[in-house]
Order: C-alpha cells, then structure tokens, then sequence
C-alpha cells in the first residue's frame, strides 16, 4: 500500500518540481525585461537630458621607473546607463560598484613602453561618448643610466668628503673602492683629490717619523751631554781634591843632630887649628866641629879658605 502511495506521488511531486521552476524562471525573465526596458529608459532619460559623461579619481599622469612595466588603472565614471560600454587601451572592461549612474573601473596594464605612452578609457553609452586619456612615462635606459651615475656620484662626493675631514686608512680605502665603481671618465677629480689626500697623509707621517728621530737624536745628546758634564763635576772634584793637598805644607826633616866628635884637639878657630897644623878636616875626624864647618858642606877650615 505504501509502496502503492509513493508512486502515485512521485509523478505529483515532479509536476509541482517544474512548475515551480518555470515560474521562476517567468520571474527572472520579467525581472531582466524590467531591467532591460529600465535601463533602455534610464539610457535615453540621460541623452534627452545630455548628460555628460565624466572619468574621474584616476591619475593621467603616471611616472614610471625603468623596470616597473605593469601598472593597475582605476577610474570612476559617472553619468552611464547599465548599457554603457567601457574599454582600457581597446579592451573592454566592466563596471562594478554601480550606484545610480556612477560606478568603478580597474584595469592592468602590462609590458609598458620605455619613455611616453597614451592609455585611452573610451566610453559608449548609446549615442553619447566619453574619453579620457592618461599618460604614462616610464624611464628609458638612457634616463636610468643617468640617474644611476648621479646617485653614484653623489655618494662618492660625500665618501671623498669624508675622508677629506677624517683621513683615516679605512675612509680611504673605502672611497677609493667607490671610485672605482665609476666609469672611467668620471673618476680623474675624486681620484686626484684622494691623491693628494694621501700625499698629504704621507707627508705628515714622514714629518712625524722625521721628529721623532730629531726627539730621540736630542734626548741621546742631551743624556751624553749629562754624562760629559757629570765626567767634568768629577775631574773637577778630583782636581779640587789635589790641588788642596799639594797646598798644604810638607813637615821639614828634622836636622840631624850633630855627631859627637871623636876625641881629639878642639879650636875656637881654623886660624887656631892651622897653627896647629890642622885643616880640611872632614866630619868625624879629630879636629873637626861645625862651627868650624861655615858652610856645612862637611869639611871645616878648607884649605882654599
């Protein structure tokens, strides 16, 4: 029996399936018709109105570096029906964010140009027609090449600086690295002012070598010098000390003591002693005493005096 239902409902079920479904299709057909006549009116309301149409918020003058060779287009345009046929650089483009008579373009261009191009929004909406053209530069090889060596140069201008103002091994070394980088017809002023920055450099470590010989020439001079005047204050000393003992008196010898003559004859006088037949009497002969000895040489009454 329930078998027996379920077939009887089957076919009822698919009848009210496609009858639903035509009716909704009727209604999305109503619904573009609607659409379409309310858009064929709002078409023609604007031409009878001469609306214009008008591209704004978009940059038509867009500058470009050398390796950027692609670049995203937007746009609003206003015063289009739904029927308004847009295209970017020929290709046509839809239309999003519609509101009331206004709505959003974008477009990607790709593989631009060196140097200048025109991008064209041509817009057709019956018998009306907008336009809109954006410029586009995009930097040449050439331009690049030149804006490249200005940065280059400038860099390097501020490298030499540098080391101009701090003379150090390691400014040097670095600024003669970026002139190298140079091409060669640019590199003659920078080169020859780390030149003469280095000529320079070396001038004053010889002029420092130089007076540090000069310091450590004069610091051995003046120590020899000490060592010659200390020798001086020495001799000087030496011969102070000399010069005093020679000054002082010799202690004399004392005489030596008369020797007792031996026993003989004693005179008063050589004349007393002659004619005793007494003379030339030497020390420690009979005879002999000093005070007949006048002259002390040992020999009293001389013949020859």
């Amino acid at each position: 029996m329930l078998s027996l239902l379920k077939k009887i409902e089957r076919p009822l079920l698919t009848k009210k399936r496609k009858r639903g479904l035509i009716i909704f299709g009727c209604i999305v057909v109503a619904l573009g018709i609607i659409g379409y006549v309310g858009g064929l009116m709002e078409q023609s309301r604007l031409e009878r109105d001469n609306v214009s149409i008008v591209v704004s918020e978009v940059d038509d003058d867009i500058k470009l570096d050398y390796y950027t060779t692609k670049r995203e287009i937007s746009a609003k345009i206003s015063g289009i029906s739904v029927f308004a046929d847009v295209k970017v650089a020929g290709d046509r483009t839809s239309v999003y964010n519609r509101k009331d008579t206004s709505g959003f373009i974008k477009y990607k261009i790709e593989n631009i140009k060196e140097g200048d191009s025109d991008v064209n929004i041509s817009i057709v909406d019956g018998k009306r027609r907008g336009d809109k053209t954006i410029k586009i530069h995009r930097q040449t090889k050439d331009d690049y090449d030149k804006q490249e060596l200005e940065k280059a140069l400038s860099k390097t201008e501020e490298i030499v600086k540098k080391a101009e103002e701090d003379s150090s091994d390691e400014n040097i070394s670095r600024a003669k690295s970026d002139i190298d980088k140079l091409p060669e017809d640019k590199r003659g002023q920078f080169s020859e002012r780390i030149a003469k920055l280095e000529k320079a450099k070396q001038e004053e470590k010889e002029r420092a070598e130089k007076a540090k010989k000069e310091a450590e020439e004069k610091k051995k001079q003046e120590e020899a010098a000490a060592a010659a005047a200390a020798a001086r204050a020495r001799q000087q000393q030496i011969n102070t000390q000399q010069q005093n003992t020679r000054s002082q008196p010799t202690p004399r010898q004392a005489a030596p003591a008369p020797q007792p003559s031996p026993q003989g004859p004693h005179f008063r006088s050589c004349k007393e002693a002659r004619a005793a037949g007494y003379s030339h009497m030497r020390r420690g002969e009979p005879g002999y005493s000093p005070h007949l000895d006048g002259d002390n040489d040992g020999i009293a009454c001389d013949k020859h005096k």
